[in-house]
């Protein structure tokens, strides 16, 4: 069985990106990412960075853009990631000033359907990322299912954050399940036991069960995303990198 290819949410490096993103893009490949998902572009033209990405070996997996910017400056995003040779594109969280009622959630679905279907038009796809608050039981029923079932899954699809999801109570193996389909992107990320971030493989993740279903739920890319750091920020790419790679041999 081969191994599901691993990227970097470049989020992740934030702090280094806004000194220098050609040095982070350099650090990723250099730590061994195959790709990158990308929170910004950081003033490059597309051309400037897809020559830096094939320099480095590194494929464009995902941009995160915000719901503001997709709907309104959605034909930049499409133009500027096409050049790129990025397909695929992510709302990372409702737009700003989100009254998460269930109207809401239905309306944000139907919302990103609509943007969804634009991108289709050009050969590009839109998915939704989740925190833990989407979790939060609203009639019965938790936020993001209210919203996937109000989503069409032709034009929106799921970016788990298996870390969020195990942050708002739910078993992120079993919820990945549910998704079977619809989530050809996961971030990794990880908890520990009193509910604080921290590096992947040093927390409660179950990544040997998570690998044991990405698989067949159709998981095409495992992307790593920190948000906070044990040691330092390249550290924890580094490790999270070397224990979810060890988990993936483990599985072999």
């Amino acid at each position: 069985m081969e191994k599901l290819p691993i990227a970097l949410q470049l989020y992740s490096l934030r702090d280094m990106a806004q000194k220098s993103f050609l040095k982070t893009l350099e650090l990723t490949a250099d730590l061994g990412y195959e790709g990158v998902e990308f929170a910004g572009y950081f003033a490059l033209t597309s051309s400037e960075l897809r020559d830096h990405l094939e320099r480095l070996g590194l494929v464009p997996v995902s941009s995160h853009v915000s719901f503001e910017r997709l709907t309104e400056h959605l034909e930049e995003e499409i133009r500027y990631n096409l050049d790129l040779g990025n397909y695929s594109l992510v709302c990372p969280a409702p737009p700003r000033g989100f009254q998460g009622s269930v109207e809401a959630w239905r309306k944000l679905g139907k919302d990103l359907t609509e943007v969804g279907k634009k991108l289709s038009d050009h050969g590009l796809r839109l998915g939704y990322h989740n925190h833990s608050f989407e979790f939060e039981k609203l009639q019965g029923v938790a936020a993001l299912d209210i919203f996937y079932e109000a989503a069409d899954p032709r034009y929106v699809f799921a970016q788990l954050d298996l870390g969020w999801t195990l942050h708002g109570g739910e078993d992120p193996v079993q919820y990945l399940k549910t998704l079977e389909g619809r989530c050809p992107l996961v971030h990794v990320k990880d908890f520990g036991p009193e509910q604080q971030q921290t590096d992947v493989g040093c927390g409660m993740l179950d990544l040997s069960g998570v690998l044991r279903v990405a698989e067949e739920a159709g998981v095409e890319w495992l992307i790593i995303e920190t948000e906070v750091y044990a040691i330092s920020p390249s550290h924890s790419v580094e490790v999270g990198l070397t224990n979810l790679r060890a988990a993936q041999e483990a599985k072999l």
